[in-house]
């Protein structure tokens, strides 16, 4: 059986209880034993310990022993496993567990290679870092064994991820390339490196405010307005709050989500036309070539519109808005997605007046229908139309703001879903959500034959791609977050050209988790994926939350005076955060 043997109990140091929204000192910015955990335990020994291991030496049988090092959470130290553990990767003897290959160190842990694992490595430092019910360290004796298992890893993870063998005649297919890292450019010309420390500082002094609910119905989502007001859904209704420059402030007033007999429980909201209407996308298998709009000023749901494309009902999976600042425009066209297929419908039909009793057909406006298989899970737009979708096998492509037929440029996958997407307004920068880690692309290049500095949702990028960076959570604050997945990451919301996007957040179990975006740029000396990718765990962790974050996003640049304003909602609670510096 599957499994590892304890090293530790998770850090949980619950928030405390607050009155109807009280200004707090919010945010326990980070673990302070995030950054211990990441280093090379043979640093952070106690004397007699750090004798007897440097005076470890690998025995002339076991040319890959390694030390084990394991991480004891409650007390900031690392614990001495073994002097001489060798780490076998192979295919599982256990018929019973799910099929894949395994890391194997015997009489400590058995575990599937999987990306759930988040190990990054340090070649300088011949280390592992990896979560597996508890943070280790492997410290192998000598390059030769670090880079022979590193490569073993390597293997394993892609098969266990495409379910085909390591070749190379495999890898072109998927990669096309000898590897991952290999299909990118190693240049970091257009990765922009801060200019002070100031400005790869963390939050130093944030402030939040807690609403209590109380409501009955959980929170599915937060719909951030631009101009007045924000919405969070719930099962069954629309919560209004009002913006302000302290966050968001209750407006007591609550929509029904009630239509004709049918109560809705969208998964999916967007606003549109100044922020006027809403649009809800709804999970239910009998109303997936459905859209229902909600009018806002006269708070009710009033149509239903089906998408159909040449006479036929076509499902969508997911929408989004035509432009990153068009549902504060009179804009009446979005973007949907479904498996298979693109689309931008208008919801100026042909039949004029929409009936709020009978279903109206949209106007189907552009798009494609592709042939084969490409499992899109996800999209955003840019600033001037450009359309990024991510894809279940991983891969992202970018879509000219012109055509939906082809896509300018596709960014390979490491094999993991992309669950969300967002893009910087600009066009510059995309970020993809995946359950273990984020992925930072950087779509700027200068093509080869004008000389010309452009992006790839413009012109296809080729051999000028540049590697993506990964950010993924520290072993240790993992066992924190009691191995919840990453969700909903988004940049700070701007909508003016030559602004520049400053922060990142995403959503992890009871936790939002920031980083800053300067520091990402800059990654030089970080750890590295297997896949050769730097990581990026320079992050903030907020204070745990009573229950889980259903998102965490932030406010409008306008209402940003000096410290960027972030909003974060759990099933029953809502959060203003402020306090992450603007420059």
């Amino acid at each position: 059986t599957l499994g590892a043997r304890s090293c530790g109990s998770p850090d949980t140091t619950p928030f405390s209880t607050s009155t109807r929204y009280r200004s707090t000192e919010a945010l326990t910015m980070g673990n302070k034993n995030s950054a211990h955990s990441a280093q090379d335990p043979e640093n952070f020994l106690e004397e007699e310990e750090a004798a007897q291991v440097a005076a470890a030496t690998p025995q002339a049988s076991a040319p890959r022993a390694a030390k084990l090092f394991c991480f004891d959470t409650e007390n900031n130290k690392w614990l001495p496993q073994s002097m001489s553990v060798v780490p076998e990767i192979g295919k599982q003897d256990d018929n019973d567990e799910p099929d894949g290959q395994v890391l194997e160190l015997p009489g400590f842990l058995e575990v599937l290679v999987s990306d759930e694992l988040r190990l990054t490595v340090d070649q300088s430092a011949r280390t592992w870092h990896f979560f597996a019910d508890g943070t280790w360290c492997l410290k192998f004796y000598t390059q030769e064994a670090f880079a022979e298992t590193t490569n073993r890893f390597d293997n394993a993870l892609f098969a266990n991820q495409f379910k085909m063998e390591p070749t190379a005649e495999n890898k072109q297919k998927v990669f096309n390339g000898e590897s991952y890292s290999g299909c990118f450019t190693q240049d970091d010309e257009f990765w922009d490196a801060p200019e002070t420390e100031e400005e790869r500082a963390p939050p130093t002094a944030m402030k939040e405010r807690r609403k209590e609910d109380g409501a009955a119905s959980a929170a599915h989502q937060l719909q951030m307005g631009g101009l007045a007001n924000s919405f969070l859904v719930r099962e069954g209704c629309v919560e209004v709050f009002r913006n302000d420059a302290d966050g968001v402030t209750p407006t007591e007033m609550t929509i029904s989500l009630q239509h004709g007999a049918n109560r809705l429980t969208p998964h999916k909201a967007l606003l549109q036309d100044h922020e006027r209407n809403m649009l809800l996308l709804t999970p239910d298998p009998k109303q997936r070539h459905s859209i229902f709009q909600m009018d806002l000023e006269h708070e009710t749901v009033v149509s239903e519109w089906k998408f159909v494309k040449d006479g036929v009902e076509v499902p969508m999976a997911d929408i989004a808005t035509s432009s990153k600042s068009s549902q504060m425009e009179s804009c009446h066209t979005f973007m949907g997605l479904d498996k298979n297929r693109i689309c931008r419908w208008d919801t100026r039909t042909a039949q004029g007046m929409v009936d709020a009793t009978t279903p109206v057909a949209l106007e189907y406006s552009a798009g494609h229908d592709f042939s084969k298989k490409m499992c899109f899970e996800c999209m955003a737009t840019t600033g001037d139309g450009g359309t990024a979708v991510g894809s279940r096998d991983g891969s992202i492509r970018l879509y000219s703001d012109r055509s939906l037929s082809r896509a300018k440029t596709a960014f390979p996958g490491l094999g993991a879903p992309i669950t969300a997407i967002d893009v910087s307004f600009d066009g510059k920068w995309v970020l993809a959500t995946t359950d273990s880690y984020l992925i930072v692309v950087n779509t700027v290049f200068r093509n080869q034959k004008s000389g010309e500095t452009t992006t790839g949702f413009k012109a296809s990028m080729g051999s000028q791609m540049s590697a993506p960076r990964l950010l993924q959570l520290l072993p240790v604050d993992l066992q924190r977050s009691r191995n919840a997945r990453l969700h909903s990451a988004h940049f700070t919301w701007i909508t003016e050209q030559g602004s520049q996007e400053r922060w990142i957040v995403a959503s992890c179990g009871n936790f939002s988790v920031l980083w800053n975006f300067r520091v990402v740029k800059s990654l030089h000396n970080s750890g590295l994926s297997t896949q050769g990718l730097r990581v990026c765990t320079e992050y903030t962790l907020s204070a745990e939350k009573d229950e889980a974050v259903v998102e965490s996003a932030f406010m409008h640049d306008r209402y940003n005076s000096n410290v960027n304003q972030m909003v974060v909602a759990t099933e029953h609670d809502l959060y203003s955060c402020s306090g992450m510096e603007l420059d």
